[in-house]
């Protein structure tokens, strides 16, 4: 079976077997193998060491002495066969000239073992490979000398590949993991793909005889455990052949991903150093809390951490949450993964946002002590340890929402005060102890006023011992007289005095601030005034904010006059503090105890964009913690159960002719604009032009006149015209009254139109109404008069109107919170008929999709009064686009 240099010749040019010769001669060929597929051929594979190793195979037809392939691993591309082909050739011509003479080829035992498989199939006889190949070894004396000293054959031994096992080390020092990979044939363990590795040698004598050993390398195998180990540490290996995973991250991915991932088919085995690092568990960190009141106003704290015993310490925690790690490590390099890795979280947070002292300790202010408790109550792992006398009894006073002890209100009112008004009072009282704030978010027709008015009566006596301070109550212009004769009528022992007028009138008022216990103002006049009352120095005991909402924009300059007042106290009143989201929370807060719910910037990172943009019911369950002391909300169904029912009542009303073509004139010319501003802009900086889109195509919804000018003004234009009168003529007609509201006063006054035209008598009030008392008065005392017409923002707070029973809401409004007051000016406190309120909706438009904008404003109110946490969504473009379709 020839094999000569002319198949080489053939395939290479002459530099390239000059070359390879000259490699064959210096020994560069290693590991030479070859098998014979066939009779006919050979197959030729080895390393050839050029600049570096490169894997070489080659197949030869020995009966027409020619290559039928070759490949190298080598980037040479010019053609024909490279000088390591050649290289390997020449070794694969001399090892079969050899094997023809002396036998020492390693391509005998391969032909002997062929011979020997086929004569012992043909007589039936079962021989596995490994054993014919032993034995056709022994005959052919392959790599040792035929006998031993005694003159007996040798010990020949072949191991294959057993497996593959991965040696782990760990550097503690270093942080260091090692990883070295052993691939086991037999006893002998070697480095993976190392080629190096002599795969002949010698082994312990057996009773005197020579052990002679073969490596079968499986180079395949090996080669993908190299691959696998690059592709799981990125440090990659080092001069020993160990693969290095550095830096804690790294372990962990190693030990808890990639081994179960990757390289679960391999032996793990940590040595000594490692074992540690493998028997990571999970268990609970617990947070021992200490507790003591220090100055006036604030608590010291401190928290010791454990976890079965051993101690944690808060930077372990604190770098864990930084880095958003799933374990803490311990000193020993191992790790730890918390169960409760939301509990730890929330206490970090909150110790994140207190004082921290030189000694470890920290300091709040006392109006967060319920918000720590609360915290740790919550966590499944958070104990209190110690806490003073002090701190329980604030903590019980903040349970009970009132003083512990006896509490003594003056005998004219406690005569008038329902239970649920006498807890108002004390939780004032409370508030007044500590030295908080809060918010008294009662529904409307509660009687808000009355509470306040019964709280600064009880603090009257007190501040008079102290020093004589008055009180002062901002509120909406229209409300003034409403305290004024709230007050002579329930606190008439209060003096009090109304801050309005001109800029003189308001001046010389001023002069007598010293002598009342309560002074009433307007937010319009003290955003005049507030400047003057810092140059008088005029401080006071209580600052009251009615309608508090006015100041919900910190922005705005209502907000910024309210903070400059001076007072000891600060209250805020409304029955809606969240009409548009949570912002609006933090700046009638930022009112009542500066810094208590942080930083604006902070609290949009920490509640308002949560909850608003992901719905984070976690965000939304320590904002309603924080609050809660200082928040007091009752509802006319939990409270006021003698109250007649309230029924609403949606009704459709079709576009006329008119409307509809003016409507979808007015829609497409929106759409047009719109989008293309929002896309030219951003949202954002579109929002005034989507706005005033919005409003014109309400007033379509309402009358055509409203945006046509000079338009026809006729009543029956109006879709919903018929059903407002059909409303209005059967309550006239059974005695009843009517509230009618509309955003708009141009509906106002075309509604007053069909209503003279029909002799139905009515009153107004509006932006521009300047007697409102008396149209009240006309509208409760006089028989003949049945309908009060109102617009929504003149006439949705501060009234009282329960001669009316029936209510009609002419168009939606964005917050569903204006339309409640509003229907609750007629259902409140002291009226005894059902209240029927209906919502006029002009089908197939806008004004059907404002309600759906609706429900999730309400969604938002609910979920922080209440402890509903459903529906936070925020109104996006996303929300709005969908205004403008068809």
């Amino acid at each position: 079976m020839p094999f000569t240099q002319g198949a080489l010749e053939n395939i290479a040019d002459k530099g390239v077997l000059e070359r390879g010769q000259r490699y064959f001669e210096e020994g560069r060929v290693h590991e030479p193998r070859f098998v014979f597929p066939s009779s006919k051929s050979v197959r030729a594979t080895g390393t050839v060491l050029g600049t570096t190793r490169y894997r070489v195979s080659m197949e030869v037809d020995l009966v027409e002495d020619i290559v039928t392939f070759q490949s190298c691993t080598c980037p040479y591309d010019r053609g024909g066969a490279c000088k390591h082909v050649v290289a390997l050739g020449l070794a694969a011509i001399a090892d079969l000239a050899r094997s023809t003479v002396d036998g020492s080829s390693s391509v005998l035992p391969q032909k002997m073992t062929d011979i020997l498989n086929e004569f012992f199939n043909e007589r039936g006889i079962a021989v596995n490979s490994s054993d014919a190949m032993k034995l056709a070894s022994r005959l052919a004396g392959t790599g040792a000398s035929t006998t031993s000293a005694d003159g007996r054959m040798p010990i020949l031994r072949d191991y294959g590949l057993d497996g593959i096992r991965l040696v782990i080390s760990y550097d503690r020092k270093r942080d260091s993991l090692g990883v070295r990979p052993e691939a086991l044939y037999g006893p002998h363990a070697i480095m993976p793909g190392d080629p190096n590795v002599a795969d002949r040698g010698e082994e312990k004598p057996v009773r005197g005889r020579r052990v002679a050993y073969r490596l079968n390398r499986d180079w395949h195998q090996e080669r993908k455990c190299l691959q696998d180990l690059d592709f799981a540490l990125e440090i990659g290996v080092d001069s020993h052949g160990v693969w290095q995973a550095i830096g804690g991250q790294e372990i962990y991915r190693f030990i808890s991903e990639t081994i179960p991932d990757t390289l679960s088919h391999y032996e793990i085995v940590p040595d000594a150093s490692a074992k540690r690092l493998f028997e990571t568990r999970a268990e609970v960190i617990d947070a021992d809390w200490k507790t003591s009141m220090s100055e006036r106003g604030f608590m010291d704290f401190s928290v010791a951490w454990h976890c079965k015993g051993a101690g944690i310490t808060e930077a372990q925690l604190a770098r864990m949450m930084e880095r958003g790690d799933p374990y803490v490590r311990r000193s020993d390099g191992s790790f730890l993964e918390p169960k409760n890795p939301d509990d730890v979280g929330q206490m970090l947070d909150f110790m994140n946002h207190a004082k921290r002292r030189a000694d470890g300790t920290f300091a709040i202010e006392i109006s967060r002590a319920p918000e720590m408790l609360s915290i740790i109550a919550g966590a499944d792992h958070g104990r209190k340890v110690a806490m003073d006398r002090r701190i329980k009894t604030f903590l019980e006073e903040t349970q009970a929402g009132k003083p512990i002890g006896k509490i003594t209100l003056p005998s004219s009112l406690a005569s008038v005060l329902r239970p649920y008004q006498k807890r108002g009072v004390e939780w004032g009282m409370f508030l007044r102890k500590h030295g908080f704030g809060g918010i008294l978010a009662d529904e409307m027709g509660l009687g808000k006023t009355l509470q306040v008015l019964a709280l600064l009566s009880t603090d009257t006596g007190s501040a008079r011992r102290r020093k004589r301070l008055p009180s002062l109550v901002v509120c909406p212009k229209t409300l003034i007289g409403t305290w004024m004769q709230e007050s002579a009528k329930f606190t008439p022992n209060l003096k009090t005095l109304a801050i309005d007028g001109s800029a003189s009138e308001r001046l010389a008022l001023m002069d007598r601030v010293a002598e009342a216990d309560l002074v009433v103002t307007s937010y319009s006049c003290l955003l005049r005034d507030v400047s003057i009352y810092a140059e008088r120095g005029l401080t006071f005991r209580y600052c009251v904010l009615d309608e508090a909402q006015y100041a919900k924009n910190g922005k705005t300059g209502t907000a910024r006059a309210v903070k400059q007042v001076v007072a000891d106290h600060r209250l805020a009143l409304s029955g809606t503090p969240l009409e548009n989201g949570v912002h609006e929370l933090w700046s009638i807060f930022d009112f009542l105890m500066p810094g208590f719910l942080g930083e604006h910037h902070e609290f949009r990172r920490r509640f308002e964009r949560p909850i608003h943009e992901r719905r984070d019911k976690q965000a939304l369950s320590v904002l309603q913690t924080k609050i809660r002391p200082f928040v007091l909300r009752r509802t006319k169904a939990s409270e006021a159960k003698e109250l007649p029912p309230k029924i609403e009542q949606t009704r459709e009303c079709a576009l006329t002719a008119a409307q509809i073509a003016v409507y979808a004139h007015t829609l497409e010319a929106a759409r047009r604009d719109i989008f293309e501003t929002v896309e030219r802009r951003g949202f954002d900086r579109s929002r005034i032009d989507i706005l005033a889109a919005l409003l014109r195509l309400r007033q379509a919804c309402d009358h055509p006149a409203l945006i046509l000018k000079g338009g026809d003004k006729d009543p029956e234009l109006a879709g919903k015209m018929p059903h407002a009168m059909e409303i209005i003529d059967e309550a006239v007609a059974g005695g009843h009254k009517v509230l009618l509201f509309s955003t708009f006063t141009g509906m106002l006054d075309i509604v007053r139109a069909a209503l003279e035209g029909r002799g139905i008598g009515h009153v107004t009030i509006e932006g521009r109404t300047r007697n409102r008392d008396a149209a009240i008065r006309e509208f409760n005392e006089n028989p003949k008069v049945s309908v009060f017409l109102l617009s929504l923002k003149a006439g949705g707070v501060g009234l009282t109107l329960t001669a009316a029973d029936t209510v009609i809401l002419f168009d939606p409004w964005w917050n569903p919170m204006a339309e409640l007051q509003a229907a609750d000016r007629a259902h409140r406190i002291g009226q005894a008929k059902t209240v029927n309120v209906y919502k006029l909706i002009a089908k197939g438009t806008i004004e059907e999709r404002v309600i759906e904008l609706q429900k999730k404003k309400r969604a938002i109110f609910d979920a922080l009064m209440t402890e509903n946490g459903d529906g936070l969504d925020a109104l996006t473009w996303d929300d709005l686009r969908g205004l403008f379709e068809g």
